[in-house]
């Protein structure tokens, strides 16, 4: 109170601290509004965020990285099929000589001539082979043709990995279901920062209310004694007083005007509205009839999306651990290859001279020792492990710290908010028995100036009261990851 008696420019002290906070208590604007205003909800106001938000789309963004390494992953399993065509044109070969002589047929008749040796008639026989007979055999294969098409398809399967593909498909489906809850949590932030912003826009206009409500008492009350004065009733102190009194009541006026400008910008910047586009906020709020159910409110903290993030980054790190070591186990892998060649003389072969070339094969893979590398890679995953199951204890625990301090505070600024407005009716009332007395010259100047700083302390006291309440609704919102829906106004 000594505070307050320093000037009526302390009513800006009181009201700087309350709008720097977390708003209080939302309220609908009783202004006339232009006809280009912006008639803006508390819903609308969070719709238009969700869907400009930069974090949003970057969350988004992260899930759909994750949705395609579960693709990734599931495909690891599947049969994988190539093909490859391969065409090959030879410009010079080793094949390329000059052609034998004809055979001499007329030897044909001595490499059956009894009078001959049988060593004799095998030399004839070797001579006329390779000279005709071996150059028609060979005629055919691939040795040095001109045209050499190859075409292939490829079926490989794994069969046997030793758990790295299951472990694969896992830690990648618990990776999406991280992503999804980090999801929800960017999209609560956002839900909670409108909310707030909005209840601070509507705040700010309501302090604005409150000290140009004092500066129109201050100016009623100069003018009565303007004219006491000039009646001989009231004497140059009091309206030397009554004066100052008013004036000092111009700063406070201005400063929070400002204030309120500052706050709806902060709102439009957080849902992207041009700086100038005027905005009427519509909604109201009234803390008084917010009830919390605190058993359900316990059972969303304890499914909050930021929990199941961290449980699944364990699991994550278990399906981890899961692929390091199945490198212990040898992979067993079925292939098949389905091939045709052709060796035209042409460049385009006809399908008579396409030969099939099948096969297939089961590989049998495993490496025992890979210089402690595999060692190395099943440490780590052990590691990652247990910092993720920290991770997610410290999660639990300071969750479970914010929640019962939360309700700490909401069960106090519930309890003090009706005594907050009872002190304002009282404080009025003692205004309006102060003017009444100074009317009929019962009372003084200063008794009235008191009351008026009473009055004044009173209903900043009421705000703070439902900024107190609101901040301690905010934090329980925000505790149960935005599910449970406490700062939500009702349209005017």
């Amino acid at each position: 109170m000594r505070v307050m008696k320093r000037g009526r420019c302390g009513i800006a002290g009181w009201l700087l601290p309350v709008v720097l906070m977390v708003p209080a208590r939302a309220s609908a604007v009783g202004q006339q509004a232009p006809p280009d205003t912006l008639r803006l909800t508390i819903d609308a106001a969070v719709q238009r965020a969700l869907e400009r938000s930069e974090e949003i789309q970057s969350a988004r963004a992260q899930l759909d990285q994750a949705e395609a390494r579960v693709t990734q992953a599931r495909a690891t399993g599947l049969p994988q099929i190539g093909t490859a065509l391969n065409y090959s044109r030879a410009i010079r070969t080793v094949f390329d000589v000059e052609a034998p002589p004809p055979a001499d047929t007329t030897r044909i008749p001595d490499a059956f001539d009894p009078a001959r040796s049988p060593f004799d008639r095998y030399d004839i026989l070797s001579e006329l082979m390779t000279q005709d007979f071996m150059s028609g055999l060979f005629s055919g294969l691939p040795f040095g043709r001109r045209n050499t098409y190859v075409a292939t398809l490829q079926l490989s399967q794994p069969l046997f990995t030793g758990g790295r593909i299951s472990g694969t498909r896992d830690g990648a489906r618990h990776f999406e279901a991280a992503a999804t809850h980090r999801l929800a949590e960017a999209e609560a932030d956002i839900l909670l920062q409108v909310r707030v912003a909005y209840l601070n826009a509507v705040l700010a206009r309501r302090l604005l209310g409150v000290a140009e409500e004092s500066r129109r008492i201050a100016e009623a009350h100069l003018r009565q004694t303007e004219a006491f004065r000039s009646a001989g009733t009231a004497s140059e102190f009091d309206l030397l007083r009554a004066r100052v009194d008013f004036q000092n009541r111009d700063p406070a006026v201005v400063q929070a005007d400002n204030l309120a400008q500052l706050a709806m910008l902060e709102l439009k910047r957080l849902v992207n509205l041009p700086l100038d586009q005027p905005v009427a906020l519509v909604s109201e709020f009234d803390p008084a009839v917010v009830a919390v159910d605190e058993a359900a409110l316990r059972g969303l903290v304890a499914d909050r999306p930021l929990l199941q993030a961290a449980r699944e980054a364990v699991a994550v790190r278990e399906a981890g651990l899961r692929v390091a070591r199945s490198e212990w186990f040898p992979s067993v892998r079925l292939l098949g290859n389905f091939g045709f060649q052709a060796y035209p003389d042409n460049i385009a072969p006809p399908l008579s001279q396409w030969r099939g070339d099948w096969n297939v094969q089961l590989t049998v893979s495993w490496m025992p020792f890979d210089g402690f590398g595999r060692r190395g890679r099943i440490g780590e995953a052990q590691a990652q492990l247990r910092d993720a199951v920290v991770q997610r204890a410290q999660v639990e625990e300071g969750l479970e710290v914010e929640l019962t301090g939360a309700l700490g505070d909401y069960r106090t600024a519930r309890a003090e908010i009706a005594a907050r407005r009872e002190t304002v009716d009282l404080a009025r009332q003692t205004l309006d028995l102060a003017e009444l007395r100074y009317r009929n010259g019962l009372a003084t100047q200063l008794e009235v100036s008191d009351a008026a700083l009473l009055l004044d302390q009173a209903r900043v006291n009421e705000i703070q009261a439902l900024h107190d309440i609101v901040k301690a609704l905010a934090q329980l919102e925000r505790l149960s990851g935005g599910r449970l829906k406490l700062l939500s106004g009702r349209d005017s």
